[in-house]
């Protein structure tokens, strides 16, 4: 929302009656759709920081064992088999 509209619904919201008990259902309201939204990025960054140390431990435990990785390409090249299949 643009600052506009937002004073708008901040002038709309004031010009409402409401009462104690309607100012706080609002507010709670408000919060949780921000609790969700905090709570959802914090999922995704556990994620990442999870796959993260998966990819790093594949890389030493190849190094360990000699072995050769997976090259970018061939991993592109996997992944867009798999959507086709």
């Amino acid at each position: 929302m643009t600052t506009m509209a937002l004073n708008n619904l901040w002038s709309y919201l004031q010009g409402l009656a409401l009462s104690r008990k309607d100012r706080n259902w609002l507010a709670s309201k408000l919060m949780e759709a921000t609790e969700k939204e905090v709570a959802e990025t914090r999922h995704q960054q556990e994620y990442v920081k999870e796959t993260l140390y998966r990819a790093l431990d594949e890389v030493e435990a190849a190094k360990r064992e000699g072995r050769q990785l997976q090259t970018l390409d061939d991993f592109i090249k996997e992944l867009q088999m798999e959507e086709t299949a």
